[in-house]
């Protein structure tokens, strides 16, 4: 019989850890695109790509003092169709902290911008 050696045993962990990491941040994206659609469609834009980008994570203590992951993501919406704007949600564990949407013109009133 073939023994594992603790050097197999680690990388075995190591694999795991990636896998259940990777699963975990799935969902995390799965859930800020989630956010970001539907902030788009209170604000009546258009969520551009239908997607999400992780730009930065970060440990952070939560409101209870346990360490949790700090996820901020951007994305990008359009008010008229043919212009572009960026967008920015953080995400705490599973809990919303901001969303920020730069201003934008408002579909109905060309002139107007909504901050």
């Amino acid at each position: 019989l073939n023994m594992l050696t603790l050097s197999d045993i680690a990388l075995f962990a190591l694999a795991a850890f990636a896998v259940s990491h990777w699963w975990q941040a799935r969902g995390f994206k799965s859930q800020a695109l989630n956010l970001a659609w539907q902030r788009c469609r209170l604000l009546q834009v258009q969520l551009l790509d239908q997607s999400v980008v992780l730009k930065k994570i970060r440990l952070q203590r939560g409101e209870s003092g346990s360490l949790q992951w700090r996820r901020t993501y951007e994305f990008e919406f359009s008010s008229t169709g043919t212009d572009r704007y960026k967008g920015t949600l953080v995400l705490a564990g599973v809990r919303l902290l901001s969303v920020e949407m730069e201003p934008h013109l408002v579909p109905d009133d060309g002139d107007s911008f909504v901050n």
